[in-house]
């Protein structure tokens, strides 16, 4: 009798166990990140074939800016096309875009082999030019080729030299940051590397990667850096890494154009999931090399090859 009683007892702790297991992972799968492929960036008669397109985003109105070639495309919130802009030739060739909170845009502008920054109006009218003063010796030859706008300062980054110049928006000298000094490489190492994806997330922390190192970097504004990365082919490693974002959750996206996949991970950079992979079906990447990631969670990701800027949902539900 006490024999069946113990045995009964063991069966019902089995089964207890069972079901806190089963509770368990359905707990687990419910919390699972998601990335559901939305739309790609479009016009009224199709999917805008971009190649490597720059990606800018106004926080204020929820628009997409999309520079590719010598023109700049706006895109309202639903992923269409609201506005294009196509700058006077005399003014140069612009290379890429920050958006005031207030409308205004701050263009970096190839001119006469000299790279320089204009501020225009919303219809992309030239107001004023924006002149770099106050700069110290060692920013002399300085030539930017991305430019950000975070509280207030414009963020101007070399990829090249791995160099950053932070100014007010009238130009003046803040700061200067020697990126390849702050993660220990030597000049030669500076010279056979440099950054392949730049961003300034919403609380001023500087992201760059460096394929050759195979390495995602998070630099916070009060000068402490962080860094993660493996090369190889499964999930959480790179091949070549490039672009790289922060939603608004804190997690960090990492596009990686060999692999064709875009990786997200916490804040402790624990890998969560992975999305995209190579091919040519509806959330699909080819080559993804720029990734932003707007208030609403939507991470609108650039490509090569003509396959434009797809965008994802990204939730935890």
């Amino acid at each position: 009798m006490e024999q069946t009683i113990a045995m009964k007892s063991r069966s019902i702790q089995i089964v207890l166990a069972g079901l806190l297991h089963v509770a368990f992972v359905s707990s687990a799968a419910a919390a699972e990140l998601k990335a559901a492929y939305l739309y790609n960036l479009s016009d009224f008669t199709g999917v805008k074939s971009f190649s490597a397109a720059k990606i800018a985003f106004d926080d204020a109105k929820n628009e997409v800016y999309a520079m590719s070639g010598e023109a700049l495309t706006i895109f309202n919130s639903s992923g269409m096309e609201v506005f294009r802009l196509d700058f006077d030739p005399t003014m140069g060739v612009v290379h890429d875009v920050a958006v005031h909170p207030e409308g205004d845009l701050f263009l970096l502008v190839l001119k006469d082999r000299q790279m320089r920054i204009v501020r225009c109006n919303f219809r992309g009218e030239p107001i004023a030019p924006v002149a770099l003063s106050g700069l110290p010796q060692e920013c002399a030859s300085f030539v930017p080729d991305r430019i950000f706008l975070r509280d207030g300062r414009l963020y101007l980054a070399s990829l090249g030299e791995m160099q950053v110049v932070i100014t007010d928006t009238q130009g003046g000298y803040r700061e200067s940051i020697d990126l390849a000094a702050k993660v220990g490489l030597t000049e030669k190492e500076r010279i056979d590397s440099g950054i392949g994806g730049f961003n300034i997330d919403r609380d001023a922390n500087i992201l760059f990667t460096l394929p050759a190192a195979a390495k995602v970097y998070r630099l916070s504004k009060e000068g402490e850096l962080k860094s993660f990365g493996r090369r190889g082919s499964g999930p959480g490693k790179f091949g070549v890494v490039s672009g790289v974002a922060v939603d608004k959750d804190g997690k960090l996206l990492v596009a990686d154009t060999l692999r064709c996949v875009v990786m997200v991970f916490d804040k402790d950079f624990k890998l969560l999931r992975e999305f995209g992979f190579r091919g040519f079906g509806q959330g699909n990447l080819i080559g993804p090399n720029e990734i932003v990631v707007d208030s609403n969670n939507r991470a609108y990701v650039s490509q090569i090859r003509k396959r434009g800027v797809s965008v994802f949902q990204i939730s935890d539900s």
